[in-house]
């Protein structure tokens, strides 16, 4: 690791299919002029092979000048073919390193090394496409041997560690929040028919249906209920894909997460730049008494916060235990304080006034758009629920913030991870004396974290206030 090292050759192959996207992103018009075209469709095609070898070449000439090494107490590379650039990060500014394995990589024993430092952004500062494996834990080790142990930390030497069982991973995924994002990529899907115009893909689909289904509403609840199961089954499979033989492991400095069904990754997350945990109960989760454990740290490797994710499925009762045996450096909240009653109209109105304005919108340029008021309801159902579950608790030298959206999160913050601490109040508040108190922590994020809770009572954001300035020094 002290001496110049190249990457593995398979690099050259990723450097090759890289520049190959970023040039077609820049030539989308010219090639669809190209295909549209039979004069260009020659020209291009007879170019073609020329463009390929001059990429690879390119590659081989980047992975050759491509070298990294160890010097002193930073972590050192340099590339470029026509331009030299060099970059120097101090192992001080280190915050995590993943080590992740695709399928091609896997066959080959190699792994990507991500290392992601203080000065966030969306990408990993440091990445290395091709390493051995041996040699990328030896590099994960020497960037990480300089991190310090909490002084409250007072594990031993023996490692625990959690494992994440195919019961509770089957569970995992078929109760996972991801649902909505598999019910957009349907969405887009749904597109389909105004790209392929000729081939009328809904007006066959729709037609073969309504041969089944006998009327209209039946076809409408025949298609939703397909829409949704479908989407349930995308979130089951991509979570299992995700999650696939997930594990955590914790000694006397740092975490370490391994998961993934094709794509192995492991994360490497130091103690000491655990910024907060959060208790994420979702909708499905709770009535079954189950949780989810997440650690945020100063990084941003995985921007679905997912690198992150400790616990990804723990039944509750088994909470107290786990924190205390994987981080006995946070308090668990024994009970919240609630927010005042005057609050609570707050909460209610927030939803229930957006879904009765989607529901009139609905019945009115909607065939069977009344349907749509079972909404106001749920809206209000969950109004009433972000308002009883909303609440604080100062324990020590921690503050304990619980909200709603759709799953209730529990945030626990260390009081020396607190970068600031706001309250602020609109009309509305002001009112009735209420106020928001926001908390911002560090995070790789280009704004930071931050987490609010609004509705609380003079009094109350006042002795937090309080606290907060007793412990500043």
């Amino acid at each position: 690791m002290y001496k110049p090292q190249r990457l593995h050759p398979l690099a050259i192959f990723y450097f090759f299919i890289r520049r190959i996207y970023k040039m077609a992103q820049a030539l989308i018009p010219l090639l669809v002029l190209a295909i549209a075209e039979a004069e260009f469709r020659h020209w291009l095609l007879l170019a073609t092979p020329f463009i390929l070898l001059l990429f690879f070449a390119y590659g081989v000439l980047y992975w050759f000048r491509y070298v990294f090494y160890i010097q002193g107490q930073e972590l050192r590379m340099e590339s470029g073919v026509l331009i030299r650039k060099k970059r120097y990060i101090p192992f001080e500014r280190v915050q995590t390193v993943q080590i992740s394995a695709g399928i091609l990589q896997r066959l080959m024993g190699l792994v990507k090394v991500q290392v992601e430092t203080a000065a966030g952004g969306k990408k990993a500062e440091f990445v290395l496409e091709a390493l051995p494996r041996q040699k990328a834990e030896e590099l994960s080790s020497i960037l990480q041997s300089r991190e310090h142990l909490p002084p409250d930390s007072h594990l031993g030497e023996n490692p625990a560690e959690y494992r994440l069982s195919t019961r509770n991973l089957l569970l995992l995924a078929s109760t996972s929040n991801s649902i909505g994002v598999a019910i957009a990529a349907i969405a887009v899907i749904s597109q389909f028919n105004d790209v392929f115009a000729n081939v009328h893909i809904w007006e066959k689909l729709g037609g073969f249906l309504k041969n089944i289904v006998a009327g209209e509403a039946s076809l409408i609840i025949l298609l939703i209920l397909a829409l949704l199961f479908l989407a349930w089954l995308l979130s089951l499979l991509g979570t299992i894909i995700r999650f696939a033989g997930f594990r955590m492991i914790r000694d006397d400095k740092k975490i370490k997460i391994s998961r993934g069904l094709f794509e192995k990754q492991q994360v490497t997350i130091p103690l000491n730049k655990i910024q907060s945990i959060k208790l994420i109960e979702g909708v499905l989760r709770q009535p079954l008494g189950m949780l989810s454990v997440q650690v945020v740290s100063v990084s941003n490797i995985d921007a679905k916060s997912e690198g992150s994710m400790i616990a990804p499925l723990l039944p509750k009762s088994q909470l107290t235990r786990f924190m205390e045996e994987f981080l006995p450096e946070f308090t668990l909240p024994q009970q919240v304080e609630g927010l005042p009653e005057r609050a609570k109209t707050r909460y209610y109105l927030v939803n229930i006034l957006p879904a009765l304005v989607i529901a009139i919108l609905s019945a009115i340029f909607i065939p069977w758009g009344f349907l749509v008021f079972i909404l106001v309801p749920l809206a209000a159902w969950l109004g009433k629920k972000q308002y009883q579950n909303a609440g604080w608790q100062v324990a020590g030298r921690s503050l304990i913030l619980r909200k709603r959206r759709l799953a209730r999160v529990t945030t626990i913050i260390h009081r020396n991870r607190i970068q600031s601490l706001s309250v602020s109040r609109n009309f509305f508040q002001e009112r009735k004396r209420l106020n928001t108190l926001t908390i911002a922590f560090a995070s790789g994020m280009n704004n930071g974290a931050r987490v609010k809770l609004k509705g609380m009572a003079d009094e109350d954001t006042r002795f937090i206030v309080d606290w907060f300035d007793r412990n500043t020094n």
